[in-house]
């Protein structure tokens, strides 16, 4: 289910450079198209979500304007700066896509754990699959430091939220992984002798912001969004077979509109793309599922793009260079001849793999304290 590379990546996308000059004449960016085997006709049926640092000036004109923040874990100084910046030039649309919980003094033990996990395998974080085990064998002051500020993160994001809300911005949280109460990290560091953990998903409910936690749909003039928080992705073969009808049934009627039908999930859309440099461990359990039953649901409504978070890092290339924000993927829909299995999403690799006959959704990753945007004008 899960291709292999043996050779040099050859599937990135990049916007093709007359297309950004076209859309967004004052942005200047160097492109790296070594990578870029599959620019052209593909990147051609659409620009795809733009991943920004800084917000673009002097737009086109468009219908309706869509801005997708990243993981936020609390907040820090940068990721606030943006989302401060956009209450002066509003979205229609603004969608967290998960994770919103957390503090800086969570994120930044959390970094030094996957750092070191990462450059020394068998250091002395090696026992610990996840960020949750280690920080649950922490001493009880520790612990109680690291959760010590979630509710003033929680309070600075609300201000900024509400500030863009007071020029029509729709609002909509998709839940994470840190946010859901039964399969958070703040359930592993307060274990059972922490008591009265701010609960930042509560919190937002109070102040009238309400969390996805399951498959839902939004219509808009020119889209279909379809979200998927994690704990829907993780436990996927319980969304009734009623639902999935529910949703395939809007998903045409959009096409017959003719509008972007767009997939927005909380989890890795494809893990290979995220280790490239390196030899993989692998991943198993919880996360193997998640990634898992995310392709399944791409390969069941066939979004013509797909944006996630969920990582962290920045994606690099098989060399280590740090990739442009702008470099997307491709996805292939996979149908298995056999009855049993469920369709899948592989990695396309190379132009053999764009050949094939199968349907190709753009996958446009969003690194943790990033926004994507997208555009959209009546087709």
């Amino acid at each position: 289910m899960f291709n292999k590379i043996k050779r040099k990546f050859h599937g990135w996308v990049y916007p093709k450079e007359e297309e950004v000059a076209r859309f967004y004449p004052h942005y200047q960016h160097s492109y790296n198209n070594r990578h870029s085997s599959l620019v052209g006709s593909v990147v051609g049926l659409r620009l795809g979500a733009h991943v920004f640092s800084k917000p673009l000036a002097n737009r086109r004109l468009y219908l309706e304007r869509f801005v997708y923040v990243g993981c936020i874990h609390g907040g820090n100084e940068e990721i606030f700066k943006r989302l401060e910046a956009l209450a002066n030039d509003p979205p229609d649309y603004l969608v967290f896509t998960g994770d919103l919980t957390g503090s800086v003094e969570i994120e930044k033990l959390k970094k030094h754990f996957y750092d070191e996990k990462e450059s020394k395998p068998k250091g002395r974080f090696a026992a610990y699959t996840y960020f949750g085990n280690f920080a649950a064998t922490l001493p009880k002051e520790k612990r109680e430091e690291l959760l010590a500020n979630l509710a003033k993160s929680a309070t600075r994001l609300l201000k900024a939220i509400e500030k863009i809300k007071k020029n029509g911005t729709k609002i909509y949280i998709i839940e994470g992984n840190w946010d859901n109460p039964l399969v958070s990290g703040i359930k592993a560091i307060a274990g059972t002798d922490i008591k009265d953990v701010f609960d930042t998903r509560r919190f937002f409910a109070e102040n009238g912001y309400y969390f996805i936690n399951n498959l839902k749909i939004l219509k808009t003039k020119t889209t279909l969004h379809i979200f998927l928080p994690y704990i829907t992705l993780l436990h996927f073969d319980h969304v009734s077979k009623y639902k999935i009808r529910e949703v395939e049934h809007e998903i045409i009627e959009a096409q017959y509109q003719n509008k972007t039908v767009i997939m927005v999930g909380h989890a890795e859309a494809n893990w290979m793309i995220h280790h490239l440099p390196r030899k993989s461990e692998g991943f198993y359990g919880e996360r193997r599922e998640v990634i898992r039953n995310f392709g399944r649901a791409m390969a069941i409504f066939r979004p013509h793009e797909v944006i996630y978070p969920h990582q962290h890092g920045r994606i690099r290339d098989e060399k280590e260079y740090l990739l442009s924000l702008e470099a997307k993927y491709l996805l292939g829909i996979v149908h298995p001849h056999r009855k049993k299995l469920d369709g899948y999403v592989r990695l396309i690799t190379n132009l053999t793999h764009l050949k094939e006959n199968t349907g190709k959704i753009i996958a446009t990753y969003i690194p943790f304290g990033y926004l994507g945007e997208e555009e959209f004008v009546v087709k």
